[in-house]
């Protein structure tokens, strides 16, 4: 017990350092986190995803919620008319990608059959919200272009999910319907958003009462997000989605009151008569913190969940995941033209790590396998999908880190030119 709590508090300290050391170093302390998941869990085997049963999946659950809601908190309404667009066709663009060329490298290299080919690929086809969302502000990245990566976030995960279930069942079956997947897709998303903007816009009519009456009332809207989200989920749509639009609509009920102003002043009068409240600095920064604390042990139990076996299936899964790398930079390049400056689109060409949902999606062939063909076919996938996550974060922190001093330098050099002309 001891142990375990000295471990926890310099956890947490220490992740504070690196996380401050990311302004010099531009070092992500994720990649801190990483590895101390995978010396507690595989090197030293400490630890391990099965000693925490349920509670690690209920864990993983709530981080997300989470993360989910305070990114929603802060992100802006004006940006999202200009960014829902690209985020769409990106979203759709690095998730077909992936399905190509897993299908390319199961059949061809790994000799599977086209589904789970297909399904390998998909695995791959969502960028990790818990890694990416927290360190927006850091990177300081246009506010066009942090608005088109906060969306992708969310719709990743939710096409990523959608598709790769649906192949999951085609390779059970041995049937799959393009059409039923979109049809799915498209509902979950509508439906989700929906729910999300209207129980929020209900909850910033009754927060007031909540907040000027109660003690300890800031996880109130935290208490909400997760039954909102377990919900969603019991509905069969995107619990995740829903949290995201339920803190979006908290954090921008004035303004959305002001556009409501400029097109109808019935709009805003409905709405004023409500007497909406916006989120208070101090809760921000309260759901910041708990957001922080939850994103430090996501990353260790990943770190810890990491199962790598086969050397053949590393390399197979370093090779794959530096393709899905690779294919990004075009995507950006095509879909991000204008209102993107050159550095905005050289992080997000390499805003590309996995996470949590592709974890889980690589370990579900293996779980529902029965015959010894199913087996195989499983553990290669869950093998090469567990070696795209960690090395997906590897080669996204490098990649940070080189980018940013490739800034600093170009900046550096810029400055010295200026000062050149001047005298």
């Amino acid at each position: 017990m001891e142990i375990a709590l000295i471990f926890t508090g310099a956890l947490i300290f220490f992740s504070l350092i690196f996380n401050a050391l990311f302004e010099k170093t531009r070092v992500p302390n994720v990649l801190f986190l990483l590895f101390v998941g995978l010396l507690i869990g595989p090197v030293f085997n400490l630890v391990s995803p099965e000693d925490l049963g349920r509670l690690g999946k209920i864990f993983t659950t709530i981080t997300l919620i989470v993360i989910l809601y305070e990114s929603g908190t802060r992100l802006k309404f004006e940006g999202i008319g200009t960014a829902i667009g690209p985020a769409s066709l990106l979203t759709i663009f690095n998730f077909l990608v992936p399905v190509a060329v897993g299908m390319a490298v199961g059949y061809f290299g790994l000799g599977l059959e086209l589904l789970p080919s297909a399904f390998l690929g998909a695995c791959v086809g969502s960028i990790s919200t818990p890694i990416i969302l927290p360190m927006l502000r850091q990177l300081k990245l246009g506010k066009k272009a942090e608005n088109v990566v906060f969306l992708e976030c969310a719709l990743s995960d939710i096409v990523c999910l959608i598709g790769a279930l649906a192949l999951l069942d085609a390779m059970d079956s041995g049937s799959f319907s393009i059409s039923d997947t979109i049809k799915h897709m498209a509902i979950s998303l509508l439906f989700a958003t929906s729910i999300g903007l209207a129980v929020g816009y209900f909850w910033t009519n009754i927060r007031r009462y909540v907040v000027t009456k109660l003690k300890n009332s800031m996880f109130t809207s935290f208490a909400l997000a997760f039954m909102l989200y377990g919900f969603c989920e019991l509905l069969g749509v995107n619990g995740g989605m829903a949290v995201l639009s339920f803190g979006f609509i908290l954090g921008n009920i004035n303004d959305l009151s002001d556009i409501l102003e400029k097109r109808s002043s019935l709009g805003k009068d409905f709405i004023k008569r409500k007497n909406p409240m916006l989120l208070m600095e101090d809760e921000r920064n309260f759901y910041s913190e708990i957001a922080f604390i939850f994103k430090t042990f996501f990353f260790v139990y990943i770190g810890m969940s990491i199962r790598l076996s086969e050397s053949e299936h590393i390399v197979m899964g370093i090779l794959f995941i530096s393709l899905m790398f690779i294919v990004r930079i075009p995507s950006i390049a095509l879909f991000c033209r204008k209102g993107y400056s050159p550095r905005d689109r050289r992080i997000m060409s390499i805003l590309n790590p996995k996470g949590l949902v592709s974890a889980v999606l690589a370990s579900m062939p293996l779980q529902l396998a029965v015959t010894e063909q199913e087996i195989r076919t499983g553990e290669v996938i869950q093998n090469i999908g567990y070696a795209s996550v960690m090395f997906s974060i590897i080669i996204f922190s490098l990649l940070i880190f080189l980018v940013e001093k490739f800034d600093k330098k170009d900046n550096s050099d810029r400055t010295q030119n200026e000062g050149n002309l001047q005298s």
